[in-house]
């Protein structure tokens, strides 16, 4: 953006809040739009934890984040864009169409309800509302599932390169310890992130 100087630029998403009507006889609850910016989401971030190390609290977090409201699939996609990395994005996603498709019987699957792209629900449809109430769910269940449990994953994520220890050696030793502490398959995406975020750390 040209000319804007040190000025950064904000998105705003504008979920929907459901509130009484000016002339209820016709419509009693409405939806109306609340902003919320990519500064706000920036900032929750901030205070959101990582999801390898607390799926369950960073899953709470974004749902008291998110409130009652209602988002757009694109608002949706955004906000996951800032929040997770790619990666954890499809961990996310791969998670919460297993979850629905385990725990809701209904004729739509899964792939459906979170679609690769832009379906253009409007948010004035009853059953596009639905839609994005749905995948909504899907994000916070896909975030509670998307890291598998360990008990003892602390002791994996402790891990260090010893002082005059190789890369290749450590690394070998890690992912064995990621392996036998977090059962997590390292050639999954969910296994490479952790593998990833492990080194990072």
């Amino acid at each position: 953006m040209m000319g804007m100087g040190k000025q950064k630029w904000k998105m705003d998403y504008t979920p929907l809040r459901k509130v009484p009507m000016a002339n209820p006889e016709q419509r009693p609850i409405g939806d109306v739009s609340v902003p919320l910016n990519t500064g706000d989401v920036r900032e929750f971030k901030k205070e959101m934890g990582r999801l390898l190390e607390d799926p369950l609290g960073v899953a709470e977090r974004l749902d008291q984040f998110l409130g009652p409201n209602i988002y757009t699939w694109v608002e949706l996609q955004s906000i996951l864009g800032i929040l997770f990395t790619m990666e954890e994005r499809e961990m996310i996603r791969h998670s919460g169409m297993r979850v629905w498709d385990r725990e809701c019987q209904g004729p739509d699957q899964g792939d459906q309800k979170w679609p690769m792209q832009d379906p253009g629900w409007n948010n004035q449809n009853e059953r596009h509302r639905q839609n994005m109430s749905d995948l909504r769910w899907m994000i916070i269940r896909g975030i509670w599932e998307a890291v598998p449990k360990g008990q003892n994953i602390g002791k994996a994520l402790s891990e260090h390169q010893g002082k005059d220890e190789p890369w290749a050696d450590w690394l070998e030793r890690l992912r064995k310890a990621l392996q036998l502490y977090s059962g997590v398959d390292l050639d999954t995406a969910a296994g490479q992130v952790l593998l990833e975020n492990t080194i990072c750390s």
